[in-house]
């Protein structure tokens, strides 16, 4: 058995065989751009600045958005990790 691929983005046989890896893609690119965007203007939200106790709750739930942001872009890319090594397990008969 050949290992998982790391992530790629999906070409054109791809989205054929499995066409939700289009919107797969988008989502992935949109949270990575999320997460991105509220680190760089919520400045709470960086490793040294962990005070939360006089944070405001937008802050809070800013965080909220970046943690589970990353948990669902590490799903969608074992999604594709999965899609990938049924690919390499797959018995074609040509």
């Amino acid at each position: 058995m050949n290992a998982a691929r790391p992530w790629r983005g999906a070409c054109a046989n791809d989205l054929a065989v499995d066409p939700e890896l289009a919107a797969l893609a988008l989502l992935d690119a949109s949270l990575a751009v999320t997460v991105e965007a509220l680190l760089a203007f919520v400045p709470e939200l960086a490793p040294q600045a962990r005070v939360w106790s006089d944070v405001p709750p937008v802050v809070l739930a800013a965080g909220q958005i970046v943690v589970h942001a990353r948990h669902l872009r590490e799903l969608v890319h074992d999604y594709r990790r999965q899609l990938d090594r049924l690919e390499a397990d797959a018995d074609f008969p040509f």
